[in-house]
């Protein structure tokens, strides 16, 4: 297995992992450290959305929890995406400022955090890093066989930055860590 993808010993390894010297990408923000200092972040809203998704698990089937989990990420920023302030902000600063104001108000809903890896050649497209990922570890906890199951953080990014870059995008996950031991799930970012 390829460094990419294998476990790490610790977040400290995660903090300090740097790029092959083989690739020309940038990754936004540079310093994990200044997100994990974030963590500290949080006033419980995940529970309720935890339990949505428990209750989806018992009761319905996998094309009901994908439907739901979907709606609840376009549905739960929307005073965010839709404040044109907050947005002409977003717009205006540079990407690293982007990113780590994304990753408070992630950070604060215990969503996880996430890194940008922007290829040299292909500065259209990117992945996006997702860590902690909230909904792997329900899917881990409640034993979830799907291959990849962040259909929520799918929505939430293509919405997301379709109103960021005025343009749609299309986000698809690459990589889910649901059913291995690796620490980050993978997602690509098309421009439409």
């Amino acid at each position: 297995m390829g460094k990419l993808f294998r476990k790490p010993s610790s977040i400290d390894e995660v903090l300090k992992e740097e790029e092959p010297q083989e690739s020309s990408a940038i990754h936004i923000p540079q310093n994990l450290g200044e997100t994990k200092i974030l963590k500290s972040i949080g006033n419980g809203p995940e529970l309720l959305f935890i339990k949505t998704l428990e209750t989806i698990n018992k009761l319905g089937d996998w094309d009901d929890f994908k439907y739901i989990s979907e709606e609840i990420a376009k549905n739960l920023f929307d005073e965010i995406l839709n404040n044109t302030p907050l947005l002409m902000w977003l717009k205006d600063n540079d990407l690293e400022s982007l990113i780590n104001y994304l990753n408070r108000i992630l950070l604060t809903y215990r969503l996880g955090y996430i890194q940008l890896h922007i290829s040299e050649e292909e500065r259209s497209d990117f992945e996006i890093y997702l860590y902690d990922s909230l909904i792997v570890l329900f899917g881990k906890k409640n034993e979830i066989v799907e291959d990849k199951i962040c259909s929520f953080y799918e929505a939430f990014f293509q919405a997301l930055f379709s109103k960021i870059f005025g343009e749609d995008v299309e986000v698809k996950e690459k990589f889910c860590s649901i059913g291995s031991d690796e620490y980050r799930c993978v997602f690509d970012v098309k421009m439409k």
